[in-house]
């Protein structure tokens, strides 16, 4: 289970104005408020009933996810990764992997009756190889060489992306070209390869960055012709130039959307250009960035966040500015959507921090002398205390009532939460 944080920078004074006076932001959002809403939460009586501790592990500096009922735990600094699994109706053992070769894991995707376990490449340093084992029994069922794109929950099929690591830890996440050649394959349950769809070396590669799974992604190759590839048919199209190049600083996808991003520095802002997957304009915008980056565009619920020096939400419809947020670092959640509500930016209230993401909700922690006060926030300046839980919380997993959280102990804890 990771979090990232970006961090926004520093914003220089020729923007003072924004800062005073936020779009879409209401006012009265002052420090006074916020100190208040704290103190009044910490010195309010303990919010009724303590979570129910289902179990709790070592983490010994691993990894652990809660997926499919169960709460896996993942050795991932040791090579090859033991991984044991425990049931998350009363923690009892179900079964113990430790795979054959120099295998390592740190992520666990459910996939049908399979439990499809991958390494993080920037921990690794290597290709890596994914291993898909049965749920009931542990047992191995397949195993490819690269690691599993974030598709869409569902299917009991897995697309997995084999590149140079460096590739896949480092140009995809900075939208440069590929050093190596990389390749997409569809491996069904029993393992057989469906298709398999290769990209040249010197490719920008865009994945769909929508929150509920990538589906496709868009390619820019180095004589600067713009394709697609379908991740559900492996199908790519030819290559069309005039719709993006060198000069532009970010090829993004997002769910039906291209989006293409040059800097203004000129100006302090970011050309923002909106195409379909078919590469049909839809629209163009001016988004107010500052004139630094790195640039990235995400997804935040149901506006598209342009992220550099501060962060604008436009209308993926239209492009039009929703609202902005200067001076913020940004909580991203797994698979890459920020944690921003789309109709005010407001992240998480100073004294909190956040632990986890629960569809349009989201989990604070706030931590007193000997325990963490949990609460839950729809993106309001006074979130909801739920429990309080004994030490310190790090971060956390959802699912279905369940949630698994990190400790300062370097332990994982599995809770129900009143």
């Amino acid at each position: 289970m990771s979090t990232v944080t970006i961090d926004l920078g520093v914003i220089d004074d020729g923007w003072d104005h924004v800062d005073d006076d936020l779009v879409g932001l209401p006012r009265g959002w002052g420090l006074t408020a916020v100190l208040a809403l704290l103190l009044s939460l910490v010195s309010a009586a303990p919010p009724p009933g303590r979570p129910h501790e289902v179990t709790r592990q070592p983490l010994r500096n691993g990894e652990f996810h809660v997926a499919g009922g169960a709460l896996y735990v993942l050795e991932s600094d040791r090579t090859p990764t033991p991984v044991e699994v425990f049931d998350a109706t009363d923690g009892s053992p179900r079964w113990t992997f430790t795979p054959e070769g120099l295998a390592t894991f740190s992520s666990v995707v459910i996939r049908g009756d399979l439990a499809v376990l991958s390494p993080d490449l920037c921990r690794s340093g290597v290709t890596g190889t994914t291993v898909a084992v049965t749920r009931a029994t542990g047992r191995e069922q397949w195993r490819a060489v690269g690691v599993p794109v974030r598709t869409p929950p569902g299917g009991t099929g897995t697309v997995v992306m084999r590149s140079l690591w460096s590739d896949g830890c480092r140009a995809l996440a900075d939208n440069t070209p590929t050093t190596g050649v990389l390749r997409w394959q569809f491996v069904d349950a029993a393992g057989l390869v469906g298709w398999d769809t290769p990209v040249e070396a010197g490719t920008r590669v865009a994945v769909d960055a929508a929150a509920t799974g990538a589906t496709w992604a868009a390619l820019l190759d180095g004589a600067g012709g713009l394709s697609t590839v379908d991740l559900t048919t492996g199908a790519r199209t030819a290559p069309v130039a005039g719709i993006a190049g060198p000069a532009d600083d970010v090829v993004a996808a997002v769910g039906d959307l291209l989006l293409v991003a040059r800097w203004d520095v000129a100006n302090g802002s970011t050309w923002l250009t909106a195409y379909t997957r078919e590469l049909v304009q839809l629209w163009k915008a001016q988004v107010p960035t500052g004139p630094n980056g790195p640039i990235t565009v995400l997804p935040c619920d149901a506006a598209l966040c342009v992220s550099g020096e501060r962060t604008a939400a436009v209308d993926p419809a239209s492009g039009a500015l929703l609202w902005i947020v200067p001076r913020t670092p940004l909580a991203v959640a797994p698979g890459g959507a920020l944690i921003l509500p789309a109709d005010t930016g407001r992240t998480v209230p100073p004294g909190w921090h956040f632990l986890a993401a629960d569809g349009p909700r989201t989990l604070l922690g706030l931590r007193t002398d000997h325990e963490t006060l949990l609460a839950w926030s729809d993106g309001g300046p006074a979130p909801t205390p739920s429990a309080s839980v004994p030490g310190g919380i790090l971060g956390c997993e959802i699912e279905a009532g369940l949630v698994a959280c990190g400790t300062e102990t370097d332990e994982v804890v599995l809770l129900r939460l009143p």
